[in-house]
C-alpha cells in the first residue's frame, strides 16, 4: 500500500495560546481545529514537532489540563522535539552531546507531563537538520530512532545529519535508510514553500514512490507572521485530497522503522 507521513516544524504559539486562552478542548484552538477537520476527512495523521521555548512562552508552562484529551486522539496526533528555541537558524551545528541530549530530554518530559507518554514520537526532524555526531549519539540515547531531513534532489542535492554521500543518493530517491542505529529519511515537499498548483505538480512527480513525506511549518497558519499565508488550509486539503485520490494513506513516519 502506498503510504505518506505529514509533519509540521517549528511548533510553539498553538501551545502557549492553549495555556493563556479560555480553552475548552485543544479542538477549539483554530489550528488543531483544522488538523481535526483533515483528520476526519482524509484520517490524517499529524505529528507536530516543537521547540521548547519562545520570546515569551515555555512548554514547562504548558498547561497540563488537556492531558486526558490529548491522550485520547494520540493514534493520529503526535508530539516530538524540534529544537530548543528557533535561534540560532543551525542550533546544533556545533553542539556537544550534552546540549542535545538536555534539549531533547527538555521538550520529551515536557510532552510526557501535558500530553502523556502516547502522544510522544521519537522520530522527529531537528530544526535545520544540522548535528554533531555527539548530538547524533545523544538523539539515540534518548531513545529518537528516524530522523527526516532535508536530501534535495539529484540536480539540487543537501546534506542533513552527516549521512554518507552514498546513503543520501538513496534517500533522494525515496528510501528508509538505517544508518548507525537511526533511520533517515528525506521530506520530498515543504508545502509553505508552494502554491497549490506546484504542489499538486510536484506531488504528481513523486507518484512512483511508495512513500511520501510532506511537511509545513506553524508559523505560516497566522495572520500576524510577517510571511502569512491566508491559503494554508487549502493547501492542506488540497495535498491530501490528491494524495488520497491516488492511493495514499496517512501514517506516522515512526510507522516505518
Amino acid at each position: 500500500m502506498k503510504k505518506f507521513c505529514f509533519t509540521v516544524d517549528d511548533n510553539i504559539i498553538f501551545l502557549k495560546d492553549l495555556t493563556k486562552g479560555n480553552f475548552k478542548s485543544i479542538f477549539e484552538h483554530p489550528y488543531l481545529n483544522m488538523y481535526k477537520a483533515l483528520h476526519d476527512k482524509y484520517n490524517l495523521k499529524v505529528q507536530l514537532n516543537l521547540f521548547y521555548e519562545s520570546e515569551d512562552f515555555c512548554l514547562s508552562e504548558m498547561t497540563d489540563k488537556f492531558k486526558d484529551e490529548w491522550t485520547k486522539n494520540a493514534d493520529w496526533l503526535k508530539l516530538s522535539f524540534h529544537s530548543r528555541k528557533e535561534n540560532p537558524p543551525m542550533p546544533y551545528e556545533e553542539s556537544d552531546y550534552n546540549e542535545v541530549f538536555a534539549d531533547c530530554d527538555s521538550v520529551h518530559r515536557e510532552i510526557i507531563r501535558f500530553a502523556g507518554e502516547k502522544s510522544l514520537s521519537k522520530a522527529t526532524t531537528i530544526h535545520f537538520c544540522v548535528v554533531t555526531e555527539k548530538g547524533l549519539n545523544a538523539l539515540y540515547d534518548i531513545g529518537v530512532n528516524g530522523l527526516l531531513g532535508l536530501y534535495g534532489t539529484p540536480d539540487n542535492p543537501r546534506t542533513s545529519y552527516q549521512t554518507p554521500k552514498v546513503l543520501d543518493e538513496k534517500i533522494r530517491q525515496g528510501e528508509n535508510v538505517l544508518h548507525n542505529v537511526i533511520t533517515y529519511a528525506g521530506i520530498d515537499i515543504i508545502l509553505n514553500c508552494f502554491d497549490i498548483d506546484d504542489i499538486r505538480s510536484k506531488l504528481t512527480a513523486l507518484y512512483d514512490r511508495d512513500f511520501i513525506k510532506v511537511m509545513i511549518h506553524e508559523q505560516y497558519f497566522y495572520p500576524f507572521y510577517q510571511h502569512y499565508q491566508p491559503e494554508y488550509m487549502d493547501k492542506l486539503d488540497s495535498t491530501f485530497a490528491h494524495l488520497t485520490q491516488n492511493g495514499y494513506k496517512s501514517i506516522f513516519f515512526e510507522e516505518t522503522i
